[in-house]
């Protein structure tokens, strides 16, 4: 039985883009349909849309939104490349760097790449961007739940 806060995923679109819709009212959901695509047998690209009301106050993407962005995406990444289950883990710790702005007029990427794989971490790094333009880079972190015993 799917966990029910897993996200709906619907078919690919014909860029090779599944869509992830969080159900319900939580922080997920708040964040709205995220995209995602496998670009290799480590590295997921996890898209969202941008627009004004995920603006600062100098019209461009805020800070704040970028960083609930990669939190999710740290995870959407691999559960869209079959490498952990929905819920399957947690943050240990993430680094970020802040490049350049965020437009709001065009969607923003999350590239995400295991770079190690232990039976209880995961060690990730990438950067978001829109188009050849990078805003962060990060280096991520996550502990695998156990799985459960049968």
């Amino acid at each position: 039985m799917p966990h029910p806060l897993a996200p709906v995923r619907d078919g690919p679109d014909a860029d090779g883009f599944h869509g992830w819709t969080f159900p319900g009212e939580g922080f997920n959901a708040y964040l709205g349909r995220m995209l995602a695509r496998q670009e290799g047998e480590q590295i997921a690209r996890v898209r969202i849309a941008t627009g004004p009301s995920r603006s600062n106050v100098q019209n461009m993407v805020h800070g704040g939104f970028l960083l609930g962005f990669l939190d999710q995406a740290i995870f959407v990444g691999p559960v869209s490349l079959g490498r952990l289950p929905f819920a399957g883990a947690v943050t240990l710790g993430v680094s970020t760097q802040f490049i350049g702005g965020g437009k709001l007029d065009e969607p923003l990427d999350c590239v995400v790449e295991i770079v190690r794989e232990t039976g209880r971490l995961m060690f990730l790094r990438g950067q978001m961007e829109q188009g050849e333009h990078i805003v962060l880079s990060f280096q991520a972190t996550l502990s695998k739940r156990p799985k459960p015993a049968a």
